[in-house]
């Protein structure tokens, strides 16, 4: 086989070059031949790309498919999407289907050699036996895809039957799942900037990124919308790379135009902090954006860093070792016990919106504010009060001395052109 990145397909090429293999199949054979589809996804292929470059994921892309080709009995193996493969499979009984999808998850137990990089990826699979008819193939091009989506829903490096229960699945779910992963690779994603005033200055001292899915139909997704579909599919590591690159590139070009010098702030997911590569792939998103490591600040969340404290104390050290700083998000609403706080380098807790909210007309929630201020003073941190408002809000935290506040009060998100124009325009002082 010739060398070279496979070509993508449409949905609409491979239904006819299945139907050209199946027909051949059948007309050189005496006996009905049955047949299954397999739709296979490289999972995290989108990380290959990121840490490595896209010449080393076309490398995988053409070893993923010489390793298929030894396996689909000399049918074509075709590649949907940037890191999708569909092939047909002639078989007897349903076992030869079983035996053949561990014989590809064997394929992907073994190391790929990029040049001189060994890289140890998986895959998750979708099969559909294709049923008899004039739209079989079509139906079940559509099937193998909800059997594909599950197993990635699932934890990925899986393998999906498709079954008549998929098919309840709501359609909408599936079709935002399959949008979600399109989203990510061609560029719908765009990030706005909250930004985080310190009151004794009253300068903007840092700009919290928030994602936004602009959606070629729908227009501007609200993350509430799509974010915990990502942390339920596995995408949201991908995506939460994506926001953080995208997040430091747009900070070194502010710093070379000698605009708004405020830190950036990238909020993490607890399923990205756990992921094994997260300290090595934020100081390699930080080389590769040649971004001074003190502009950046990772917020994550308290429930999330309390699961392993041993490892979270090594990443935690490791991240401040480059220089990023390391903020608490949601402070207040995770575990009663304060003791973790000494052991972590940490310089700012954000009090949590649901306190801030009603600090106003409710004793406890104002109780809670002042105690995490005094926390955060004792303790030499900066402390944010998330979800400002309204003045009456904004006249109690400056009384209960609270450095710094971000809220709809002062600006809603907004993006990167508009923050500039107010820049420029001398209404935002960094």
């Amino acid at each position: 086989m010739e060398s070279r990145e496979p070509r993508v397909i449409s949905y609409k090429e491979l239904s006819d070059s299945l139907t050209v293999a199946m027909e051949r199949i059948q007309n050189g054979s005496n006996q009905e031949q049955q047949f299954a589809i397999f739709l296979l996804d490289i999972d995290r292929f989108n990380q290959i790309n990121l840490s490595l470059g896209h010449a080393y994921g076309d490398l995988l892309l053409q070893q993923v498919e010489l390793r298929l080709s030894s396996v689909t009995d000399e049918m074509a193996v075709y590649r949907i999407g940037d890191d999708e493969f569909a092939f047909l499979i002639r078989f007897d009984q349903f076992e030869d289907l079983v035996s053949i999808s561990e014989q590809i998850q064997q394929l992907f137990r073994l190391s790929f050699w990029l040049q001189d990089i060994e890289c140890m990826v998986s895959a998750s699979i979708g099969i559909d036996v294709i049923s008899s008819g004039e739209r079989g193939l079509e139906c079940s091009i559509q099937r193998v895809g909800i059997a594909l989506l599950t197993a990635k829903r699932n934890g990925k490096n899986r393998v999906c039957f498709y079954d008549d229960s998929l098919s309840s699945m709501p359609i909408d779910r599936l079709r935002m799942e399959t949008e979600l992963c399109k989203a990510i690779a061609t560029e719908q994603l765009v990030l706005y900037y909250q930004p985080r005033l310190e009151l004794a200055s009253g300068k903007i001292i840092c700009l919290e990124a928030l994602v936004r899915w602009n959606h070629p139909v729908q227009g501007i997704i609200p993350p509430a919308e799509f974010i915990p579909l990502a942390e339920e599919t596995g995408l949201i590591v991908e995506l939460g790379n994506w926001v953080l690159r995208s997040a430091c590139e747009q900070k070194k070009r502010w710093q070379e135009a000698g605009i708004i010098g405020a830190q950036i702030a990238v909020n993490i997911s607890p399923v990205q902090f756990q992921d094994l590569s997260f300290a090595d792939n934020v100081k390699q998103i930080i080389e590769q954006s040649e971004l001074v490591p003190d502009f950046l600040e990772l917020e994550i969340t308290e429930s999330s860093i309390m699961h392993d404290m041993d490892k979270t104390v090594a990443i935690l050290e490791r991240l401040s070792a480059i220089g990023i700083s390391i903020s608490i998000d949601d402070f207040g609403i995770g575990y009663s016990s304060l003791n973790y706080l000494k052991h972590f380098p940490i310089q700012c807790l954000k009090i949590d919106r649901s306190f801030v909210k009603n600090i106003h007309n409710d004793q406890s929630d104002l109780a809670i504010t002042h105690a995490i201020i005094n926390l955060g003073h004792s303790l030499n941190l900066q402390i944010v009060a998330e979800g400002v408002e309204e003045v009456s809000q904004l006249e109690i935290l400056k009384e209960t001395k609270c450095t710094t506040i971000q809220g709809y009060l002062l600006s809603p998100p907004i993006s990167a052109d508009e923050l500039e124009a107010l820049f420029l325009s001398d209404r935002l002082v960094c």
